[in-house]
């Protein structure tokens, strides 16, 4: 796995000899994949601008080394267009980095995957949908885009089920996990131009994700109402947020972003409101859990007296963005905890 240049296999071009070959190498993710010839391989590299073995990153468990060849073989086999390229590469490099600590992704008992956050003008270019149903099902860019991180974290990272990878149970997310936000409906500023970049450019955003948690409020008149709704579907004492910290990232529908801007709130304001609302009561969380998460979060290192502390221990742990389309929905998306969001440029 140390080669910067992908091996040439001759193998059976039966398409369901393929199949089984490669399912039987451990090379897929239970999925069919494209076959990943010469040609499509080479028009992926192609896009990328890059030479074949121009290296990308180490993928944590193994720390192989991906080049981009290898990287566009899995964007190949998820089923990429070649101008996904710049997108999965820019993926590649930030679960590399080491505040998101890939490897504890990658090993660990909880249901975790890397969620895939576009900003920027390749969202259009590149057909990402952004809109309605931005984290389902019915859009190739969203689809293969997630899917090939993930095949480059099982075939060059070496995250497999059952030997490296100790999901207890796991989440339909890791076979794919990618939207964009939805920048023309958003009342704000948007996540890349919040953190310093400007408009004209993209990047990914990426989260050691858990499934979104819905926030269905049809009801609210008004801001306030509206974040006691997202501030109580936050404060889930099961999620790995209140032991370890870590960001939470919340995904604003743009009806609700709509009514937050007209009682006069940024996201900054949003972040703190929340902040301040998420005070989670200690007779919510057992005692043996109150003991445990003492070793791991010096928050719970409190009088006996104490009866609430934060959930989260500053605003800043609150990322905002706004996606999605109709309807009066948002989504929480609470982290792995220990692991950080890690916002790249799309070269």
């Amino acid at each position: 796995m140390t080669e910067k240049r992908a091996t040439l296999l001759h193998v059976n071009d039966d398409p369901a000899a393929l199949q089984d070959y490669f399912e039987r190498e451990g090379w897929t993710d239970g999925l069919p994949i494209v076959p990943p010839t010469p040609a499509l391989v080479e028009e992926m590299v192609r896009a990328s601008g890059l030479a074949p073995d121009a290296p990308v990153a180490p993928v944590a468990p193994s720390f192989a080394s991906a080049s981009v060849e290898k990287v566009a073989i899995n964007a190949v086999m998820a089923g990429c267009r070649p101008d996904y390229m710049p997108v999965v590469l820019a993926a590649v490099r930030a679960i590399a980095q080491p505040e998101f600590n890939l490897a504890g992704v990658q090993a660990t008992t909880h249901p975790v995957a890397p969620l895939i956050m576009v900003n920027g003008p390749i969202r259009e270019r590149i057909g990402l949908n952004c809109a309605g149903n931005v984290l389902g099902q019915g859009f190739r860019a969203n689809a293969t885009i997630g899917r090939a991180l993930r095949l480059v974290m099982m075939n060059i990272g070496q995250g497999i089920p059952g030997k490296s990878d100790m999901a207890t149970h796991g989440t339909p997310c890791k076979f794919t996990y990618c939207g964009g936000e939805n920048e023309e409906r958003s009342p704000w500023a948007p996540y890349h131009v919040e953190h310093g970049m400007h408009p004209d450019e993209s990047s990914v955003l990426v989260h050691a994700a858990e499934a979104p948690h819905n926030v269905n409020d049809h009801a609210s008149r008004n801001a306030d109402e509206l974040l006691l709704m997202i501030a109580e579907v936050m404060m889930s004492v099961g999620a790995n947020n209140l032991s370890s910290g870590g960001e939470m990232l919340i995904v604003i529908g743009p009806e609700h972003a709509a009514m937050l801007a007209r009682d006069g709130l940024g996201k900054d304001d949003v972040k703190r409101e929340l902040h301040r609302r998420t005070r989670i009561a200690l007779e919510r969380i057992s005692a043996g859990n109150r003991e445990w998460y003492k070793t791991k979060r010096p928050t719970f290192n409190v009088a006996p007296d104490t009866t609430h502390i934060p959930y989260l221990d500053d605003p800043s742990q609150i990322r905002i963005m706004v996606s999605g389309g109709q309807g009066l929905h948002s989504l929480v998306i609470p982290s792995f905890g220990i692991s950080r969001c890690i916002l790249r440029k799309i070269d």
